[in-house]
């Protein structure tokens, strides 16, 4: 009788591979998920920024981004009440006023 280790088949292998597998296909989910409310939401409200009404064209379209508007990108509903479209400059003020507020109230 032995006194090494008896031999267990190892799956590690297989386990990351499915693993990997699985975080690869919801990261490609989420990406799909996102393509599709920016693309319902620029067919809904323009190639225009809600805020500064700045207009694009195809050239310029990856300057206008889809604000959501409870903070929630996972809350996309198809009449689109939670999104509106904002360029990147009004976009970042958006987010730059909720670390303001927070900062003024004492909430940071």
């Amino acid at each position: 009788m032995s006194r090494g280790r008896s031999f267990v088949p190892s799956h590690r292998g297989a386990d990351k591979k499915r693993a990997a597998r699985t975080v690869r296909e919801a990261l490609d989910a989420v990406a799909a998920r996102r393509r599709g409310y920016r693309e319902r939401s620029l067919a809904m409200y323009g190639w225009i920024c809600a805020r500064c009404a700045r207009e694009f064209d195809a050239a310029t379209l990856h300057l206008l981004t889809v604000h959501h508007r409870d903070g929630n990108h996972d809350y996309n509903p198809a009449d689109g009440s939670n999104w509106e479209n904002l360029c990147v400059d009004c976009h970042e003020a958006e987010h730059s006023k909720e670390i303001l507020a927070d900062y003024l109230s004492g909430d940071e």
